[in-house]
């Protein structure tokens, strides 16, 4: 082997599989929690762009790494180096869109588009995030850089979206929000013409390829819409994972505008 070769082997490292709300889970939920605290007061322009670079750079070099260390393959007996792209783990999906909207706006100035992107940030993929701070059971792994790179990935885009809200860095109003569902259509639109052009190449030889988990070739994973997915005609499932995620971003917008009216009142007093 050479030495990169030798650097993913290394980097394959295992652990035994982390358990919801294990020592590992518990401690990424506190460094969260601590993160949003210390970055609260942190409102200028400047630190928005270095929380967005910060999460980003560290985001994309983990999602690089895990993506090399997955497809690298050694056999102990034979010596053999092997590599086999695993299609399942293309790095477009609702919780990796942050990755590049993040690193996009960072060095974007302040106009439609970047508020657009921003408010996707803070009101759709923090569902993402939330669902998999709460179950993150399917996410962990043996893999001790995966089960970093995942935390980082959730918990990273939890605290970024956030900031955004808690900032005021994305405005609480229903322009925002619809800014946000037209992004969100956009990256629908994206994941499904990936899903349908890479299908057809014939290059998957087998494997799973469900960016957005809304494929109309393989099955959704996702708890409940897995079994929407099976018992009913496929337009009527992605209409409904439209709508449902839609829906959480409604109710997002109103506990943060719940929240910042609280926090209002309690500065007029």
């Amino acid at each position: 082997m050479n030495f990169f070769e030798r650097l993913l082997l290394f980097l394959q490292g295992t652990m035994n599989t982390p358990k919801a709300f294990g020592y590992f889970h518990i401690i990424c939920i506190i460094l969260t929690i601590v993160s949003i605290i210390f970055l609260y007061q942190k409102r200028s322009e400047k630190n928005l762009k270095i929380v967005l670079l910060v999460y980003g750079i560290i985001a994309i070099l983990l999602e690089t790494i895990k993506q090399l260390i997955w497809s690298f393959n050694y056999d102990n007996i034979t010596g053999l180096v092997t590599w086999d792209y695993q299609w399942y783990a293309f790095p477009f999906q609702l919780c990796t869109t942050p990755i590049y909207v993040s690193l996009l706006c960072a060095f974007m100035k302040d106009n439609k588009v970047r508020k657009s992107l921003l408010s996707y940030m803070a009101y759709f993929t923090i569902l993402g995030s939330i669902a998999t701070i709460i179950m993150p059971d399917s996410c962990f792994t043996s893999d001790i850089l995966v089960n970093i790179h995942t935390m980082w990935l959730h918990c990273g885009s939890l605290v970024v979206s956030v900031y955004l809200l808690l900032t005021n860095k994305v405005e609480i109003n229903i322009t925002n929000l619809k800014r946000s569902i037209n992004v969100f259509l956009i990256f629908i639109g994206l994941a499904l013409c990936l899903n349908i052009i890479i299908y057809n190449t014939g290059i998957l030889n087998g494997e799973t390829f469900n960016m957005f988990y809304i494929s109309p070739y393989f099955e959704s994973t996702l708890p409940v819409f897995n079994t929407i997915y099976i018992y009913v005609p496929y337009l009527v499932f992605l209409i409904t994972y439209i709508v449902a995620l839609t829906l959480g971003a409604f109710i997002i917008y109103g506990i943060s505008k719940l929240i910042n009216y609280i926090i209002k009142r309690k500065k007029s007093i």
